[in-house]
Parts: structure tokens; C-alpha cells; sequence
């Protein structure tokens, strides 16, 4: 990950920076994947911030609120409203419409048979299945 140190930081910063990425990494003691390095770069850049005074606007009260719904959307449950979600409808200001989720297999498959931009819905055993000719282009060998 290229580093990109804010513009306030001196060389004491930077070398600050460099120790907390090496110690982060060394108490992880994996290997960190690219797409979340950046929790490092971000922890280190927090730690530098509140070593030299400077505020985020914000109050304590509001990161710890902040936390706790980061906590609470990290933990893997989430709760649809209810006046969203009900008895198979989704409330939109349309109306209520379907829930895509509630569509059996069976008519998932065959909506999605026809070409995008068709308005007919090909039947079970059509020679002419989009899906099928799309596949059967891939598997071609020039």
C-alpha cells in the first residue's frame, strides 16, 4: 500500500507512523490483505492525531455511540423493519411490491432466461433459451 502522510506531518510523525504499522503488523502476526490494510493506516493516523491534540469534532459521547453501532452492525445480525418487510411485501413509495427474496427458484431461473432488454418470458424447454446460447458462445474454442 503506497503511503500518503497527511500534510502536518513532520518527520517525528512519519517515523511514528512507520513504528505503529510495524508493531501493528507484528501483533497480527499474519499476513494483512491489501483491502484491509487501510485499518492500520486509519488506527495509526487516529493514534498520531490524539498524541498531537488534534480534534475530529466530535465529542466522546458521540464516538462512543459510534462505536457501538459499529459493534452492533459487526456483530452479523441485522433487523429489517418491520414496517418495511412484511408478509412477503416490500413497502416503497410506489407501494407495496413483491419481496424478490420470496420468488421460488423455479421462477427466478426462467425470468432470468430471456435477453435483458426482452419483454417475452422464454417457457421451459425453449430452444431458443438465451441463457443456454450464452454459455454455449463461452465454452466455444476458436
Amino acid at each position: 500500500m503506497k503511503v500518503v502522510y497527511p500534510e502536518n506531518y513532520n518527520d517525528e510523525d512519519k517515523a511514528i507512523y512507520l513504528d505503529l504499522i510495524t508493531r501493528g503488523k507484528q501483533l497480527l502476526g499474519t499476513e494483512i490483505g491489501y483491502d484491509e490494510e487501510y485499518l492500520l493506516d486509519l488506527s495509526a493516523k487516529i493514534t498520531i492525531n490524539q498524541m498531537r491534540g488534534y480534534d475530529n469534532g466530535l465529542t466522546q459521547d458521540e464516538v462512543e455511540e459510534i462505536k457501538k453501532l459499529h459493534k452492533k452492525n459487526m456483530s452479523g445480525t441485522f433487523e429489517t423493519p418491520p414496517d418495511m418487510f412484511y408478509e412477503g411485501l416490500i413497502k416503497t413509495e410506489a407501494g407495496e411490491i413483491p419481496h424478490p427474496l420470496m420468488k421460488k427458484p423455479d421462477e427466478v431461473y426462467y425470468e432470468n432466461q430471456k435477453k435483458p432488454d426482452d419483454d417475452d418470458v422464454i417457457q421451459e424447454g425453449d430452444p431458443d433459451n438465451y441463457l443456454v446460447k450464452q454459455v454455449e458462445s463461452m465454452l466455444e474454442i476458436n
